[in-house]
Parts: structure tokens; sequence; C-alpha cells
């Protein structure tokens, strides 16, 4: 069973990551005879940056700093929307994740649930039951995303949650460290390992939350993206000079972000619905620096299945960036980019307004449950304070009225998320079933024993190891 490990802090990765640079900017290849036997891996790279407005990259980390324009350098953008649905990261990267719209999954916020991708499977879940010698890893820290690539039956190989202790900021370097170390670890692949990392960051998200997407907080959250960003896109370039192993690169957001401080996201003006997403696809340079008039994040699953050779499902809404000729033929070179990119966002705008009206409605309910939830975390984060000093008699009745709290409060949350899923199914949540049939769960009838193995491209974090 796939465990989710936790990196506590900074410092218990220091000697790990320590060096990195150094390996990046000093390793001199291999011979071409030496690496033959490392030409046949496909690595595919997902990188997910909650929250982030196009229009804040395009203005503030469109330049030679950023990995923002190296990747848009490298590859195909599309500024992309998700108008007429909901603009919360659960869903958005449960569409992201899954490959079908929320119509589909079924999700409606944050509050994390199993069932939508028994239903729906994940790109893990695809993976790791058509192919289950690829090498899945994940990265992040937001839970929900680690809970999310541990369900479905055919968890990843590698599951890593960073905690959010000290700033946002220091969370996402870390995360920044773990993939780079995750990168190089490929360049000792003796078996011909495939591998598939998504690494997430979320730092440009709390600042949207905190001090509002048009705040000056904001804008260095999106800079300080695009350097971490560019530190690992340096790493893949260095151990492509090792191995000789190209990557494809995806990188994308789930929602925008209101400009003012207030809800953040969760509605319909085109500042929370603009996305974007950037592709590189190895071995293809023809199109660098181009730009998509058709994509979508519905598309990034069935692009990455069909760059390792696996087939895409019938009902997926999204399609191969690859070699889908709708999405092929949308491929333009614009004279100046970000001129063009700022264009196409400027022509997204609302959807009719009973759409409006209804997902509004589906947003404000859908976050009770949640913030419900939030403050009964943040009580009892409050009374296990009183618990940890052993105070007489006061500590005992914290821990009683934590069992209170959590008891009482979670029949709420579960009763008032029940609702808000009977809200969602009637503004159109989950009302689409599945036309293919769902994988069959190992040790079913159904399922036959795939020839896994122990992973052979071992995630080089693990905790204990590291604190022991």
């Amino acid at each position: 069973m796939t465990t989710i490990k936790q990196v506590l802090c900074g410092a218990a990765v220091a000697g790990l990551v320590a060096g990195t640079g150094s390996v990046v900017g000093s390793q001199t290849g291999l011979s071409a005879l030496a690496a033959d036997w490392m030409l046949t891996a496909e690595h595919v790279l997902l990188i997910g940056v909650d929250g982030v407005n196009l229009s804040k990259i395009l203005e503030y980390a469109y330049n030679d700093d950023s990995g923002f324009k190296l990747a848009m350098d490298q590859g195909i953008t599309g500024a992309a929307t998700e108008v007429n649905h909901t603009t919360i990261s659960g869903p958005s990267w449960s569409t992201i994740l899954t490959g079908v719209w929320d119509n589909k999954h079924g999700v409606i916020n944050n509050l994390f649930r199993p069932e939508p991708y028994d239903k729906w499977p994940s790109v893990f879940n695809l993976i790791e039951y058509h192919k289950p010698e690829i090498d899945t890893t994940i990265i992040s820290n937001w839970h929900y995303l680690n809970e999310l690539a541990g369900a479905g039956g055919y968890a990843a190989d590698n599951n890593v949650f960073v905690p959010t202790e000290g700033s946002p900021a220091d969370s996402d370097e870390l995360v920044t460290a773990l993939t780079i170390a995750q990168i190089m670890a490929t360049q000792n692949n003796p078996d011909d390992i495939s591998s598939f990392l998504f690494s997430y960051q979320s730092q440009a998200d709390t600042a949207g939350h905190s001090f509002g997407g048009g705040s000056e907080e904001y804008s260095q959250a999106v800079i300080n993206l695009g350097a971490n960003i560019k530190e690992i896109l340096a790493a893949i370039a260095a151990v492509k000079a090792i191995t000789g192993d190209d990557w494809s690169i995806m990188l994308t957001t789930d929602h925008g972000h209101q400009q003012s401080l207030g809800f953040g996201h969760g509605f319909q003006s085109p500042n929370e619905t603009t996305q974007f997403v950037i592709f590189d696809q190895a071995g293809n340079d023809a199109t660098d620096g181009s730009q998509s008039l058709n994509y979508s994040i519905a598309d990034i699953t069935p692009t990455i299945l069909s760059l390792f050779g696996i087939p895409l499902r019938s009902d997926f809404d999204g399609v191969s960036l690859v070699d889908d000729p709708a999405v092929l033929d949308g491929i333009v070179t614009p004279v100046d980019l970000k001129q063009a990119l700022t264009d196409a966002i400027a022509m997204f705008g609302y959807p009719n307004i009973g759409n409006d009206i209804e997902l509004a409605i589906r947003t404000v309910i859908a976050s009770i449950p949640y913030f419900l939830d939030k403050g009964i975390l943040e009580i009892d984060k409050f009374l296990q304070s009183i618990v940890d000093q052993d105070i007489f008699l006061l500590s005992e009745l914290a821990q009683g009225a934590q069992w209170v709290v959590n008891t009482v409060g979670g029949a709420v949350v579960d009763v008032t998320n029940s609702l808000a899923l009977g809200v969602g199914y009637l503004t159109g949540a989950g009302v689409i079933a599945p036309t293919d049939a769902p994988l069959p769960l190992p040790g079913s009838a159904d399922f036959s024993l795939p020839d896994f193995h122990d992973t052979d491209l071992p995630l080089l974090l693990d905790v204990d190891a590291l604190l022991g």
C-alpha cells in the first residue's frame, strides 16, 4: 500500500538537496554508447501552481529570470478558461487530474471524498493500472492532492506531502528542492524506468486569499514561482545532458483570483475563470514559442496518457494535445506572444446569467461545510495546545471539549456537506455518469495481476531515513 510521506521541515532534507546547484551546473554527461540504455525512458513532468492569473505572469514574470517565460519559449502556451465550471481548487484540480469537468466528477469543494475517483479514475490510477512499470510521484503541499493521488485503487508509487510550516514561499521552495532531487534521481536509471512526476506549489493562492490578487504580495508570489520553475527546468536540462532522456513538460493552474481582497475565487469573473496550459513535448521543438487557441485543463490527463502510450477513455472531456487534429490546427505563431495571450484573455467573458447565478449558489452553499471544517480544525488546534501544556484539570477539560467539538462539529460538517452535494447535483455537478467501465479493483474477479514491481526509481526522500 502506498502511504503519504511527510517532509517535516526544510532542514530534514538539507543534506539531500545541498549541492543540487553544483550538480546541475557541473555534470559532464556520458558518451552516446554509455547512455544507449537510457534513451528509451519517457519522462513527463506536470507542474501545478495554484491560483495564478496568467495576466499577472505576463505583467510580472515574463522575463529572462522567470521559468514561466522559459517554459513558454520552449513550448506552446494556451490561454484557457473554465467559464461555466466552478472556480474552486478541488473541482478544478480534479478536472486536471481526471480529464473530465465537474458535471461528470461531481467535486464541488475542497473537502476530500474518495468516491469521485472510483468512478472517474485519476491520471495516477490510469498509469498504474495500464503500465505499473512507470514510476509515479506526487510532491505537494496541499493534502487534498496527496489524498487524490492515493485514491481510486491504484495509488501513486511515491506520495510526498510537504507541510506548510513557515511561510508559503518556504514550503514551495522545499517542494522545488524535492522535485529537483527526484528529477536528478533519473540519471541512475539502469532499467529504463519511465516516470511521471506531479509537482504542486501554492503560495500565489495563499497570497491572493490573504492580500488580494492585485496586491504586491500576490505579484511577488508569482515572481517567486517563476524562479522556482526556472530551477526545475535547469535540473531537467542537466539530467537530459547526462542521460539523453528528454522530458515532456506541462505547466498549469486551477483558477485565477479576484483582484481585491475578499472571497478570492469561486465565481465567474474572467479574473477567476482564466487559466493557462503550457506544453513542451519531448523531441518536438518545431513549434517552440507558439500559441494554442484551443488548450483546456481537461486536456492534461489525456495528453499525459498518450505520451506514455496508454489508451484514452472514450468519456474524457479533454483530448490529447499530442495528436488531436482540432488542437494541432489551433497552433499559431504570433509576432508577439505576450500581446497575443493578453488579447486572448481579453476575449474571455461571463457565462449566461442563469449559469452565473446557479454556479454562484453552488459556490456559496459548497463553501459552508468547508469553512465549518476549517473552523473546527482551528478550535481543535487551540484545545490541543492546552492539552499539551498538561495543566491540572484545565487540560483534562480541554481534552473533553475536543471530543465534543470533533464529534458534534464533524456531524454538522457531514450534514451540511451532504446538503451541499445535493445543491451541487441540482446545479449540474456530477449529473453525467461514466460510459467506460470502472477499473477493476485489485483482488476482484475481473482483475488480472500485471507485472508489478517494487519501485525501481526510488524517491530519494524516505523521511524516516532523512530524520534518522
